[in-house]
């Protein structure tokens, strides 16, 4: 995630989640993401300033049986999430 607006804003795993065709949704781990490959998505409020960027990876309790829709991004700070579809693969 890239700042280019100007304002510093603050990013964290949390606002994000994935989404599936049944409308089940599935929260980020959280603190501890395990085993998982480094580095993670910072896990609290992390300020990024105009010209940074912040990447990492955000774990998820994804059941093997299932396959996610879309990935959805909903900090409060906007009025509707935004999200992507996962593709097929």
């Amino acid at each position: 995630m890239c700042n280019t607006e100007g304002k510093t804003f603050a990013v964290s795993q949390f606002p994000w989640s994935l989404a599936y065709e049944d409308g089940t949704r599935i929260k980020v781990t959280g603190l501890n993401g395990g085993d998982l490959p480094k580095p993670e998505f910072p896990t609290i409020g992390e300020a990024v300033k105009q010209g940074d960027c912040v990447r990492g990876k955000i774990p998820y309790p994804v059941p093997g049986d299932k396959r996610p829709a879309r990935i959805v991004y909903a900090p409060e700070a906007l009025q509707e999430p935004l999200d992507w579809v996962v593709p097929a693969g």
